[in-house]
């Protein structure tokens, strides 16, 4: 019996038997009522120990999330401090993010978190850094670094892999140097040769006004100038990841690819729409679908404008300071409550005199194990 053909799965199929796709993707819709259920389990909450009078002083679930956005941009401008990679940047980002889809500021405030999961991300994305040098950089105990840090992995779902769309760029960067020198791999779908690829991105019109891109086309575009095209689109979307692609919803409501292409999108159209080509064909049944979905996260991260979207540091404060007369007072002290957690919830200086007995008779049958196996000690009798 013949064996069955053997199955191919795409970068798509990968991407869905992700953590991310599966715990961490939603609908524009369903992230905004997974986001107002969270403000309202923490609002009924906040009745048990709050008077009603108090109750007014509440953020509102858009001041929340203005909130949390604030601190992811702290998040990016403490892992600039430390000049750590932009892959950790963009995890402690989706870990905050992630973190407050789930938990309210009124309950766990960001400026307690952010230190956290910054950190969280070093490790996940293998930056060696002790723990008292990061405290020691940032001027904070190393205590309240690791406080939360259970609280926040449970909250992750333990799933700490952040898929990005940094290297998918890059390897889009590389195709169309390729193809600029015509070095790119032949297309037989299309029926096309290197050498037609070549021919076409040297022969495509430059950016339409409005397009983000630096790049201005010489009279005669050849090969070299393909090439700055390239490195000049390659830019511009590279900054539009580093800072809309992570201060927006877009990793809830899309995909690394389709991020990625959207900031080429608008970077360069012309160039997004020539190499887009390239992999899907215009008559493919998914192209209209795709092009679609592209142009929607390409709206999101275009509509995306730091200086007004950012709250500034005089609402923050001010909004801190409210928070401080309505938080709860169950997670006022998380660094107590991660000791106590690390005792099995007794008291300081308490013993637990069943563990006690557990651990004695423990090294009891330990001391038994080793005499049976070899021997008991010698002893030295003296001479009378």
């Amino acid at each position: 019996m013949a064996a069955p053909p053997a199955q191919s799965l795409t970068e798509d199929d990968i991407y869905r038997t992700s953590t991310q796709f599966r715990l961490w993707s939603f609908s524009e819709s369903a992230l905004l009522s997974l986001r107002q259920n969270t403000h309202e389990a923490a609002f009924q909450q906040a009745r048990s120990y709050l008077s009603e009078s108090s109750l007014e002083s509440l953020p509102s679930a858009q001041d929340e999330l203005r909130l949390v956005q604030r601190y992811c941009e702290q998040v990016r401008a403490t892992s600039d401090f430390f000049n750590w990679n932009v892959n950790v940047k963009a995890t402690a980002v989706q870990y905050l993010k992630r973190f407050y889809t789930t938990n309210s500021v009124i309950t766990y405030p960001p400026k307690e978190i952010y230190k956290s999961v910054l950190f969280l991300a070093s490790k996940t994305e293998g930056v060696h850094m002790s723990l008292s040098e990061y405290a020691r950089r940032i001027k904070t105990d190393p205590k309240d670094v690791l406080a939360p840090e259970y609280k926040i992995i449970q909250a992750l779902r333990f799933t700490l892999d952040v898929r990005q769309p940094f290297r998918a760029l890059k390897g889009c960067l590389m195709d169309l140097l390729n193809m600029a020198a015509g070095n790119g791999a032949p297309l037989p779908f299309l029926n096309l040769t290197p050498q037609d690829l070549q021919n076409q991105i040297c022969a495509l019109p430059p950016p339409p006004s409005g397009s983000k891109t630096q790049w201005q086309p010489s009279q005669q575009i050849g090969p070299k100038e393909a090439e700055n095209r390239a490195h000049c689109a390659y830019t511009v979307a590279r900054i539009t990841l580093d800072a809309p692609a992570l201060l927006t919803d877009v990793y809830f409501l899309f995909t690394p690819p389709q991020i990625y292409l959207a900031a080429l999108k608008l970077s360069d159209p012309i160039l997004f729409t020539f190499y887009l080509s390239t992999k899907i064909p215009a008559t493919a049944a998914a192209h209209d679908i795709i092009v679609s979905t592209i142009a929607r996260c390409a709206d999101m991260l275009a509509s995306f404008d730091q200086r007004k979207d950012i709250m500034s540091k005089e609402d923050r404060n001010a909004l801190e300071q409210r928070l401080e007369e309505v938080r709860d007072p169950g997670t006022r002290d998380l660094v107590g409550r991660n000791e106590e957690t690390k005792r099995g919830g007794m008291a300081l200086g308490e013993v637990d005199g069943e563990k006690a007995e557990r651990k004695k008779l423990a090294r009891e049958k330990s001391f038994r194990e080793g005499e049976d196996l070899f021997g008991p000690a010698l002893t030295v009798q003296s001479k009378e």
